[in-house]
């Protein structure tokens, strides 16, 4: 059975990244709209920006988000990203983090990219190929993150790491 969720997707992207708005109508800089963990697909054809041949609209084609992480098994990170008003250099990011005797552990971290050039106007959508997951079950947070400029924006997801 599939499932189609047509409700306030934009509305949580920005509520959930935490963005400072005045007027919810004119969001201002980078917007994450997504941070993701899904399996790496051995053919590697996936994640892929505007994969679709024909498609009339930008589209990013990744494998299924996963929300259950496996010990031992390697995903793939994806970011997704809309600049409205910055121009200038941007880095993205992620950390998957869990809290551990009341400390929160940093359970692997990496750049995504380094550096690219922002404009207005546009989308953007990177990958990592992260480490294996360790052996540490249990709730945990995906966090990315997207440094423009001297400000940062993030985004977290819960996942459960089995």
């Amino acid at each position: 059975m599939r499932t189609v969720v047509k409700t306030g997707i934009c509305v949580a992207c920005l509520t959930m990244a935490g963005i400072a708005l005045a007027d919810p109508a004119t969001p201002t800089g980078v917007i994450i709209t997504s941070i993701t963990a899904g399996r790496i697909d051995p053919a590697l054809k996936v994640p892929v920006f505007d994969g679709v041949p024909g498609a009339q609209v930008d589209n990013a084609d990744l494998s299924m988000p996963q929300a259950i992480l496996v010990h031992g098994q390697q995903y793939s990170f994806v970011l997704t990203s809309q600049n409205t008003t910055f121009t200038g250099t941007c880095k993205d990011s992620y950390r998957l983090t869990q809290v551990q005797s009341g400390k929160t552990v940093v359970l692997q971290s990496a750049t995504i990219v380094k550096s690219y050039d922002c404009t207005p106007g546009t989308y953007w959508m990177y990958y990592y190929y992260g480490k294996p997951i360790p052996n540490s079950p249990g709730p945990a947070t995906l966090i990315g993150t997207v440094t423009y400029g001297t400000n940062k924006i993030s985004m977290t997801t819960h996942v459960v790491i089995q």
